[in-house]
């Protein structure tokens, strides 16, 4: 929607101006057009275009919007609030962006699956990714044509999807800390289909045992006190500063739900760890009850194997190489030599201050 497209739009607006004429049904399609036409635009003008649409949908029919959402589904830089309206319209308008908007975050999904609409979930279900609580919602589900999609969606190649995160293992407790909140379920889902069995007995590494770290967890959660539940996740499981603090202070809880799996600490109090950890989800209850599935789904070895990640996050350090010298010291320990300057031929030769020497080897002037 560049700038030269803009006569266009005032001509319009000038038009409903004059002839009492409601063109805002017209001026949908083609603000919405203009605005795919191009592949890229400015985040100042998606937000503006975003504001429009969703002031200018209600007044659009129901065919009008489905066509909009066909468009708009395939863009890469349609704003999310304009895909969440269009998503919780009828499943004739929600199809097209269930099925392909990246826009939506695996929350989205799940609500869409949850809502009860047949339409939405089969849309949801061919998706090429689809968050782990949207998975699991969709296979509780009896509806034959979800059935056949999820069994299609196993039958297709994944290696492909799955390869980025099987790669290098070690590295995936940073990769999933970086990850946008709307791509961690995916990456959670993208595990479980992967994911071997966990062995039984093993799980996140300690010194405790796993319900006296989840205890301490707890508390330091429910007390408030600043730093204390990064304290806590640092003594527990052994992860360094950075990492503990980092997901201490998560404002999507992603993290803190899988470290709560992966010591089986149950629905309950990682419901409370969350209620108290960041007051953004504290006070959201449609996050909560998304976390709280979110912790349901997913699988125990998944979480084991994250939390692993996580303990091997600490930053790299070289190792510490033996000395090749001896700490160099003036005669009577009172004057320490930089280990280089020492080793120097200048330093070699040049004479002591009177200072630095001992009491007993001092001459006295004029002897």
């Amino acid at each position: 929607m560049s700038s030269q497209s803009l006569p266009s739009v005032q001509r319009l607006i000038g038009l409903a101006r004059s002839n009492g004429i409601d063109v805002r049904p017209t001026l949908l399609r083609v603000i919405v057009d203009q605005f795919v036409a191009e592949a890229s635009h400015p985040a100042a003008e998606v937000t503006r275009f975003g504001e429009l649409v969703v002031n200018l949908l209600p007044k659009a029919s129901e065919a009008d919007r489905a066509v909009i959402a066909a468009k708009l589904a395939l863009h890469r830089q349609t704003p999310a609030i304009v895909a969440r309206r269009l998503a919780a319209d009828v499943g004739a308008v929600a199809r097209p962006v269930l099925t392909h908007c990246r826009a939506l975050s695996d929350d989205d999904l799940f609500l869409a699956v949850r809502s009860g609409d047949p339409e939405k979930a089969l849309a949801v279900a061919e998706r090429e990714d689809i968050g782990l609580a949207a998975l699991v919602a969709l296979e509780d589900m009896d509806d034959p044509g979800v059935k056949a999609a999820l069994a299609a969606r196993v039958a297709r190649p994944a290696a492909a999807l799955r390869e980025p995160l099987l790669a290098s293992p070690a590295d995936l407790g940073r990769r999933f800390l970086a990850a946008p909140t709307a791509h961690r379920e995916t990456m959670l889902a993208e595990l479980a289909l992967s994911q071997p069995a966990l062995p039984p007995g093993l799980g996140p590494r300690g010194p405790a045992h796993a319900g006296e770290r989840g205890r301490e967890i707890e508390v330091a959660a429910l007390s408030r006190r600043e730093g204390a539940l990064a304290e806590a996740l640092g003594r527990s499981l052994g992860l360094d500063r950075a990492t503990a603090a980092r997901i201490a202070g998560d404002p999507g809880g992603e993290p803190l739900v899988v470290i709560a799996r992966a010591l089986d600490l149950g629905r309950e109090a990682t419901t409370r760890i969350l209620l108290f950890a960041h007051e953004a989800i504290g006070t959201s209850v449609e996050r909560l009850t998304a976390l709280a599935a979110l912790y349901d789904a997913v699988p125990r070895g998944v979480a084991v194997t994250l939390v692993r990640s996580f303990q091997d996050a600490a930053p790299v350090q070289s190792p510490s190489r033996p000395s090749r010298h001896q700490t160099v010291l003036a005669p009577d320990a009172s004057d320490r030599i930089g280990a280089r300057q020492a080793a120097s031929p200048a330093a070699r030769q040049a004479p002591r201050s009177p200072a630095a020497r001992p009491a007993a080897t001092r001459q006295p002037k004029g002897s």
